[in-house]
């Protein structure tokens, strides 16, 4: 009974922890058609940002998560206005996306190396000790952060389905030129969906930084996983993405407390591709007739 706890425990927790990552990326395939390989630079900037706030100039913690992400924000507007704005709508738009992913994605990790130096930094919790039910020891922060993400993808629903932005975003996803005929100012929506985008990673970076410890090569991991769960959720699905991340979460713990913390990975990634066999569009993969 202790270890189906643990299992189920674990599953929420990482569960939460891949949506938070994977989001962003999500959300930006569905209107953009673009793949940000930006994105785990951009989930790094939040980590190091919050840090920074708290552990350099001492600010409260629930402001420094607020401030990182919107310092993520502002680095996606100023990718979005600076760079994409100019190749938007032009032959090769796909790879010349990916190109200034990759080159953005590259400044922001040596400007980070640069400023930081290469040494692994450590937060503080959110809020420190741990409950125990049996030998399951339930960590309070990881509450937070769960209690965090659940809330994040229930608000971003909501602005999907309720909102009038959301609703633009929505038709932009999926006729943009139709939408573009019809008033829709398409270049704003594209900026937002960016800004939100980005803020979600830098928000993801700064809740994780207290979980796990601040180094560069989180980056590359939270992007690994949030490509993970967007690919098993399908594409530019937020309904496929809050699916996927939680079964791959809860099958990774299960796998790490059956049969052992070995078997996690090449696990997730073997369902993933027996998946695709039967789902090559991903499990709630909606091809280009429907996205968001």
């Amino acid at each position: 009974m202790e270890k189906l706890i643990q299992a189920i425990y674990g599953g929420i927790v990482y569960g939460s922890i891949f949506g938070m990552m994977a989001l962003g990326l999500t959300l930006i395939w569905g209107a953009l058609r673009m793949l940000n390989l930006a994105h785990g630079s951009l989930y790094l900037v939040g980590t190091y940002i919050a840090w920074a706030l708290v552990t350099l100039l001492k600010v409260p913690m629930v402001p420094a998560l607020l401030l990182a992400a919107v310092g993520a924000a502002v680095v996606g507007f100023g990718m979005q206005t600076l760079f994409l704005n100019r190749i938007l709508g032009k032959p090769g738009w796909d790879v010349g996306s990916l190109i200034v992913g990759v080159g953005v994605g590259m400044a922001l990790d040596q400007s980070i190396l640069l400023t930081f130096g290469p040494r692994v930094k450590q937060m503080p919790p959110l809020i420190p000790g741990v409950y125990k039910i049996g030998r399951v020891v339930i960590n309070y922060n990881f509450l937070v952060v769960v209690a965090v993400a659940v809330i994040s993808l229930v608000l971003l629903s909501l602005f999907l389905s309720k909102s009038r932005y959301g609703l633009a975003i929505q038709a932009v996803s999926q006729q943009p030129d139709a939408a573009q005929l019809m008033g829709i100012p398409t270049r704003t929506v594209f900026l937002i969906v960016m800004c939100i985008s980005a803020a979600l990673a830098g928000l993801a970076g700064a809740l994780l930084s207290t979980v796990y410890q601040v180094q560069r090569e989180s980056g590359a991991n939270a992007m690994l996983m949030a490509l993970v769960v967007t690919i098993f959720g399908g594409l530019g699905s937020v309904k496929g993405t809050i699916w996927a991340a939680y079964l791959i979460g809860l099958l990774q713990s299960f796998l790490m407390v059956y049969l052992g913390a070995g078997t996690a990975l090449p696990g997730v990634f073997l369902f993933m591709m027996l998946m695709l066999v039967i789902r090559p569009s991903g499990l709630f993969g909606l091809g280009e007739a429907r996205r968001l």
